[in-house]
């Protein structure tokens, strides 16, 4: 008795190199497909964090506006502008002008 040992076929070689093929194809377009998913994510995170610091930026801005806000409405400044401005003084003060 002869074993008979089969010998894959031309065809069956082929098909199974045309799959090697394919899956090393895929495997390439993976592997540059995640490293541009890598990249922009880094441009990503980098965008986050210049919008966090935005944030930050017009919070501390917000804040500001509000102590002015809160200046205005005060009665230091009123007096202030009227003194400045309109050049008002009080009953009882005595304003002294350089001659020129």
């Amino acid at each position: 008795m002869s074993q008979n040992k089969k010998r894959p076929s031309k065809s069956n070689r082929r098909g199974m190199m045309g799959i090697a093929v394919v899956v090393m194809t895929l495997l390439v377009v993976l592997l540059i497909q995640s490293q541009k998913l890598i990249e922009k994510n880094s441009a990503y995170e980098t965008q986050k964090e210049e919008l966090k610091q935005e944030i930050q930026d017009e919070e501390i801005r917000a804040e500001e506006i509000e102590n002015l806000k809160e200046y205005v409405d005060s009665d230091e400044y009123i007096e202030k502008i009227a003194r400045d401005k309109l050049g008002l003084v009080y009953d009882d003060e005595i304003i002294f002008k350089a001659e020129e």
